[in-house]
């Protein structure tokens, strides 16, 4: 509350008000009472009247010339903040943030503007502290020449924790820092190496590649005549014709299909950039 100048010089007037309203009792109870001659209390009254009008005053010449002060304070505050508007919007990721709040916390100037990028940078710096410890998880989990499925699940949760943090500030569209991700099924447990040929291959491609499952299995699973490609989101088309070709390039020895297969619905349950090749039999 104290932090605005305009409620301070409002409760200091009102201040002053009530400190005349009770004078004029006093001055006034005293007459009734005669105990003061006429002339000593016009003198008093006078006086009083000169402290509390001068005091009144000069705290109200300090309040106003104080609000100049903080207008002129947040006009520089602004411009400075101009400056570096755009260097905010075209951050690339968390280590840049980090750098970029670290520094303005320390040269904003003094004021509301330097509270928040101080505010700002300890809730980053947080924020960056669990980036690195994803970070080294994910380069311990990389080293690693036979994961399981639950190491590649993580490494997985992992990259993409580390794709959002690295995004940039302001994002194009809800799946932008998202890696897209491929599941590979199979007919045959036969089929596994080739598999593993593809997910490596995908991986290269910068695709996460979690793991290979053997659909074959369950009697109850429709597996393609020719090997395909599934999507989920309509926006997404062009990425599944990506796969496509990548698939075309390797020489597999199966047969592909040329046409992606769109998967009813809206996603799902998926994530966003959500794939699936399914196999054909040998």
């Amino acid at each position: 509350m104290f932090a605005n100048t305009g409620t301070i010089s409002f409760i200091l007037y009102s201040v002053f008000i009530g400190i005349t309203v009770i004078a004029l009792f006093v001055a006034f109870y005293i007459i009734l009472k005669g105990k003061v001659d006429a002339a000593k209390l016009d003198k008093m009254i006078e006086l009083f009247k000169y402290a509390i009008v001068s005091v009144a005053i000069a705290t109200v010449t300090l309040v106003v010339s104080d609000m100049f002060k903080e207008r002129e304070q947040d006009v520089k505050e602004l411009e400075y903040f101009d400056r570096y508007v755009d260097d905010v919007e075209k951050v690339d990721g968390i280590e840049q943030r980090f750098q970029l709040s670290k520094y303005l916390s320390i040269v904003a100037p003094s004021g509301e503007m330097k509270k928040s990028w101080s505010n700002y940078h300890d809730t980053i710096k947080i924020e960056y502290a669990e980036y690195l410890r994803d970070k080294r998880e994910k380069a311990k989990l990389d080293t690693i020449s036979h994961p399981t499925i639950e190491q590649e699940q993580r490494k997985e949760q992992l990259q993409e924790k580390i794709n959002i943090k690295q995004g940039p500030l302001v994002s194009t569209g809800a799946s932008a820092s998202l890696t897209p991700r491929v599941y590979l099924q199979i007919p045959e447990e036969s089929q596994r190496p080739l598999a593993a040929t593809v997910q490596s291959v995908l991986r290269n491609e910068n695709f996460v590649a979690p793991g290979i499952e053997n659909v074959g299995k369950n009697p109850r699973t429709l597996i393609p005549a020719a090997t395909e490609v599934r999507y989920y989101r309509e926006e997404e088309l062009d990425q599944a014709l990506r796969l496509i070709t990548l698939l075309k390039s390797m020489n597999l020895g199966l047969k592909i299909n040329d046409t992606p297969q769109k998967v009813p619905g809206t996603g799902r349950g998926t994530r966003p950039g959500h794939y699936e090749i399914w196999f054909s039999r040998s």
